[in-house]
């Protein structure tokens, strides 16, 4: 018999070829076992335009996706970018179930992502994708359809010069606390508002849709734009704060005298300007009856952030009699006081002036608002009242150091501002305030100027008439 030579060599690479068949086949079979009781995971990100989807593919079996247009359904295969956002109808079946599941999907409208947990294989999704408008495009539609006509918008321009011309008819974007704000910027002729029997124009329409008034006057048919009747105390001027020999009196309420920031910058005594607000709104302003109609939650800014840039003489230690210069004073002025050629205000209250991020702490002390449900604002406010801001009178037109008379801020009188300004070395309290010429200025706080009360409108307010002139001007429905 003749006995064969065994090929050792071959049988090795035979066998290692079945065993690794084998285990490739337990590895699918493992990773098959783990995945359906994988419990609600995201295991893929799929670019669609420029939106994102996460999901299993393991697990999913059908996604469809719908456009709604002209209430009709629009077959699509991409997430869409701009003007949509997820509606109430999306769902998920999975096998052997009829029921709807919607809470394994999300949707953020800003950065466009889509998240789809899935918990089964066999999962099948529609998702339905319908026109969404922010809060505050929704009062840009109002305001257009009382108008007839729609607004051109732009990014808020670099604040190198006042604005003399006409913007009726266009809102400049900025980014506020609350999101994208529209602001209302020089000669404008369309932003009267009649509303609890007195006049008022609009400043903006703040990022959550609400809409933030000044008082003009003090009539529902009232047309003035300058002297006396433009401010709630008529030719008696108010003084910001009686008291005025330490920095704790740049604020719109104060706890008094104190040895350490913090405390100097806390408490919820009125100043004398807010006081003066409260009786008005509560008596001779007759606007509680009212208040069902303001945000109690959009605030007014009384930015107490330290100064960064280096002033002489000047250690910002804000307490005390230390000299202190406040942040609003960095967007406007210099190192040696002169003003800026190029400003830079901002919307955004609590910016902290070193990171340019809101700090959330600031916030909660400077955002004067009557509630603190949402955690941003302090909830000092009685009533749903303010004054506007030196940052708001600059992107309105307003420049420091620049008269304009020929922007709707302008009264030819001086009246208060809510923004510090700094406690000087002899030894009081400032604040920035618009002068006669119509731009920023600035007055000890014992001084006396107008008051001009600020106001929010809710997001749900509608209107029942008007186009905004001052012979038409919107009116809100109190009904």
């Amino acid at each position: 018999m003749k006995i064969e030579k065994l090929d050792i060599s071959n049988n090795k690479l035979k066998v290692g070829i079945i065993i690794g068949f084998i285990l490739a086949i337990l590895i699918v079979i493992l990773i098959n076992f783990f995945t359906s009781r994988a419990n609600y995971r995201n295991t893929e990100s799929i670019e669609l335009a420029k939106g994102t989807i996460n999901y299993s593919l393991a697990d999913l079996n059908v996604i469809a996706m719908y456009k709604i247009e002209g209430g009709k359904d629009v077959d699509i295969d991409t997430v869409p970018t701009e003007g949509y956002t997820l509606s109430e109808r999306s769902y998920c079946t999975v096998p052997d179930s009829e029921a709807q599941i919607k809470d394994i999907i999300d949707f953020d409208y800003f950065s466009k992502e889509l998240n789809i947990k899935v918990n089964k294989k066999g999962t099948k999704c529609y998702l339905y994708f319908e026109e969404y408008k922010t809060p505050s495009e929704q009062m840009v539609a109002k305001l257009e359809a009382r108008t007839g006509k729609p607004y051109t918008t732009s990014p808020m321009p670099a604040i190198s010069s006042t604005d003399t011309t006409s913007s009726t008819g266009k809102l400049y974007t900025t980014q506020d606390n609350y999101g994208i704000s529209y602001v209302f910027r020089g000669n404008v002729q369309d932003n009267w508002v009649t509303f609890a029997n007195k006049r008022w124009r609009i400043i903006r329409i703040n990022g959550d849709g609400t809409l933030r008034l000044i008082y003009q006057c003090g009539s529902a048919s009232c047309t003035d734009t300058t002297g006396n009747n433009t401010q709630i105390n008529g030719g008696n001027d108010i003084a910001y704060n009686a008291k005025y020999n330490d920095n704790t009196y740049v604020g719109y309420y104060n706890l008094g005298k104190a040895s350490k920031y913090p405390d100097a910058h806390q408490g919820k005594n009125p100043s004398t300007i807010a006081k003066y607000i409260n009786d008005w709104y509560s008596g001779t302003g007759a606007m509680t009856n009212y208040t069902q109609y303001l945000s109690g939650n959009t605030g007014f800014c009384n930015d107490r952030q330290i100064a960064q840039v280096s002033r002489s003489s000047y250690n910002n230690y804000g307490y005390g009699a230390s000299y202190t210069a406040y942040a609003a004073v960095d967007r406007f002025m210099d190192a040696s006081w002169s003003s800026l050629a190029t400003q830079t205000p901002d919307l955004r209250c609590g910016v902290d002036p070193k990171t340019k991020i809101v700090d959330k702490a600031a916030l909660q002390r400077d955002l004067y608002t009557t509630s603190d449900e949402t955690g941003d604002g302090n909830g000092i406010l009685t009533y749903p009242v303010g004054l506007i801001t030196a940052d708001e009178v600059a992107m309105a037109g307003g420049k420091d150091g620049t008269g304009n008379s020929s922007y709707y801020l302008y009264t030819n009188n001086y009246y208060w501002t809510m923004s510090p300004f700094y406690f000087y070395t002899s030894g009081w309290a400032g604040v920035f305030g618009v002068g006669v010429s119509g731009g920023l200025s600035f007055s000890d706080v014992s001084n006396a100027w107008g008051v001009r009360p600020v106001i929010n409108l809710k997001a749900n307010i509608t209107f029942s008439g008007g186009n905004g002139t001052s012979g038409s001007p919107f009116v809100v429905a109190t009904n």
